[in-house]
């Protein structure tokens, strides 16, 4: 009996654009085609926002990470269509991010509905802990900002926990924070996906804080 092996097709598929960087070295190797400082756009899903982004601001420079193949796919596609030569896809691991920078690369972090991993036993595979935000901090440079969005209550209690030690320490200063994003002053004219649409219909308030690195 043979055993059929699943080939995901979305593997070859990406290699065919000149924008999607798939490996660190890979990252590393390019880092002379971007223009500094950047704007991260940290688990991009399938690039709603991060071609949003950076359609509108042509001046300005987008890398989006995302692990899986069809979102990375998908963000791809859209950076061609619209042609945009501001901005690359990743698909790189969020938690080897800051290990692809150095102090003052980085002028905006957008981390937005990362996976809140809600049960119990999961909740130690989130990303935004004290640590990785303070890694991340430490490669943008001075008056840079650092956005967060979650319909996660929970993971959003973690994620103050964490900025709140780093500002004790004078690394970061909470510039904004709501716990309903969509009908507070910071609202933005940015994209709002399909899935946080769909939170919005649901009637979860979706939670915001925004930071400037000191």
């Amino acid at each position: 009996m043979s055993t059929r092996i699943f080939k995901n097709p979305y593997i070859e598929e990406i290699a065919l654009f000149d924008q999607v960087i798939s490996s660190d070295d890979e990252f590393l190797s390019k880092k002379n085609n971007f223009l500094y400082p950047v704007t991260l756009d940290i688990g991009c899903g399938n690039g709603e926002v991060l071609s949003d982004l950076a359609s509108k601001n042509p001046k300005k420079f987008y890398i989006g990470f995302e692990l899986q193949y069809k979102e990375v796919y998908r963000s791809a596609q859209k950076i061609k269509k619209m042609n945009l030569s501001n901005c690359y896809v990743a698909r790189i691991d969020a938690k080897n991010i800051p290990d692809l920078f150095i102090k003052g690369e980085i002028e905006q972090a957008n981390i937005f509905f990362p996976d809140p991993w809600p049960k119990t036993k999961q909740k130690k595979n989130r990303l935004i802990k004290k640590e990785y935000i303070e890694k991340l901090c430490s490669k943008m440079s001075k008056g840079a900002s650092l956005n967060i969005k979650t319909d996660n209550d929970n993971y959003f209690i973690q994620i103050l926990e964490a900025v709140h030690s780093l500002v004790i320490d004078d690394k970061i200063k909470i510039t904004g924070l709501t716990r309903d994003y969509h009908n507070s002053e910071f609202k933005g004219d940015e994209y709002i996906t399909p899935f946080e649409r769909i939170f919005l219909r649901q009637g979860f308030l979706i939670n915001y804080i925004t930071c400037r690195i000191q």
